[in-house]
């Protein structure tokens, strides 16, 4: 943090990026940096690719992130970016980096690739937010209600409404302070968690019809297919933690969601029981993440990914010495 704290004070021009299909903790992070920065007279840009999703647009300064490299506008003294294992999972916004740009890399992610001139990694925390509100206190700076909001939107997202097993003492000392600023914990409840379309309850619906079992029933899944998608209108994000539905089957310890992509490509999402690492599982098609939770994108049909990943889930549960 000392390192970061350094880049950051002694910048004057940032650009702060999170990864592609931003979920609460990726964008409330950057949005609370950003303001942090500009408090102290910084000039900011803020961009993430496709711009900011449609469930998160309630994040004050929300607004402003730019959606394309061109948002992009050079040059920075430091690029910073937040919550992404690897510089990969900005996607199209790499178009944004000049050429001899400085990183920062500031991520929770046990996967991390180090991929910055700086690179402030803790994957002991349950999410950037706890990272960059601690990184404010540190320095002094100021931390007001629309602040406050970023921090606590992406903590109380990551860590599963505290309930992860990422959740520390400090998670809930943090969690007060941000209420003391003025948070409404009510209100951030009812529009991230209790604000869901019609539409995508049905695709709920039709994702708990699609579940599938092995092992015994501790491996658990289910397909998003383009035909569900499509029927149902419903653009998914990574916000949208479908698998959440296949995890919590009781006896389940390794839960995935696969999505298909364009190319030829499927997006899998996994989430695990302390008996099974989610990021080596993960590992073994190109991606990663934290133990419990981790993701990877694999080439091929669904049928494909569906053998391969539960292959894949099942040799984890018989590796000696997870936990």
């Amino acid at each position: 943090m000392a390192a970061a704290l350094d880049a950051l004070r002694e910048g004057r021009r940032f650009l702060i990026c999170t990864h592609a299909r931003p979920d609460g903790d990726a964008l409330g992070s950057e949005l609370a940096l950003a303001r942090m920065l500009e408090s102290q007279g910084k000039e900011v840009d803020c961009v993430v690719e496709g711009g900011t999703p449609s469930d998160l647009t309630f994040l004050p300064g929300s607004a402003r992130v730019g959606g394309t490299p061109a948002s992009a506008r050079p040059p920075y003294d430091w690029m910073v970016v937040v919550d992404a294992a690897g510089i990969d999972r900005i996607e199209g916004m790499q178009a944004a980096i000049p050429p001899g740009q400085r990183l920062l890399n500031i991520d929770h992610h046990g996967s991390n690739t180090r991929f910055g001139a700086v690179n402030w990694v803790e994957p002991e925390s349950g999410s950037v937010g706890e990272m960059i509100y601690a990184l404010g206190r540190a320095a002094g700076w100021p931390i007001d209600r629309d602040t406050a909001t970023c921090l606590y939107v992406a903590t109380v997202t990551d860590t599963g409404r505290f309930m992860f097993s990422s959740t520390r003492p400090s998670t809930h000392l943090m969690a007060a302070e941000l209420l003391r600023a003025g948070v409404e914990p009510g209100e951030i409840q009812r529009i991230v968690f209790a604000s869901k379309e019609l539409k995508e309850l049905r695709l709920f619906a039709e994702a708990v019809r699609a579940i599938g079992t092995a092992e015994g029933g501790r491996v658990a899944w289910t397909v998003l297919t383009p035909k569900m998608l499509a029927d149902s209108g419903v653009q998914v994000t990574e916000s949208q933690d479908y698998v959440s539905l296949v995890k919590s089957i009781k006896g389940v310890e390794v839960a995935f969601l696969l999505r298909p992509l364009e190319h030829g490509k499927v997006k899998l999402s996994v989430r695990t029981e302390p008996s099974a690492d989610a990021a080596a599982i993960c590992a073994r098609f190109g991606g990663g993440g934290h133990k419990r939770a981790a993701g990877a994108t694999l080439k091929g049909t669904v049928d494909d990914a569906l053998r391969q990943v539960t292959a894949a889930a099942i040799d984890e549960l018989k590796r000696p010495g997870t936990k």
